[in-house]
């Protein structure tokens, strides 16, 4: 199937905003019988729906399982950036310029 332009430009170098006179008219476009076959064929095809694959390890805990992971998670006392003041910051020398709110994080 060879699809044809409607409008053919004389030129590559038309300048900006050029409308050119479509070859078919202002009414309506004609379809050749493979054309009408080719859009047909390709719209009656239903596309088959796509669903996300997980793969998810460990999908089903034990109890065990579960309080050994609470146990390791609940270990560290303070979550490194749990406190965000300018008084914990390494960068306390430098005063409140080095605060997340003065760089507008929070």
């Amino acid at each position: 199937m060879t699809s044809e332009s409607s409008v053919n430009p004389p030129s590559s170098k038309l300048p900006w905003g050029t409308i050119l006179k479509p070859n078919f008219g202002l009414g309506h476009q004609k379809l050749s019988e493979e054309e009408i076959e080719a859009v047909v064929a390709r719209l009656n095809q239903v596309p088959e729906s796509k669903e996300p694959t997980y793969v998810r390890p460990n999908k089903n805990m034990s109890q065990e399982e579960i309080n050994e992971m609470l146990e390791r998670l609940t270990k560290c006392k303070e979550i490194p950036d749990s406190d965000r003041r300018v008084v914990k910051s390494i960068y306390k020398d430098m005063g409140v310029v080095a605060s997340y709110a003065w760089k507008g994080f929070n």
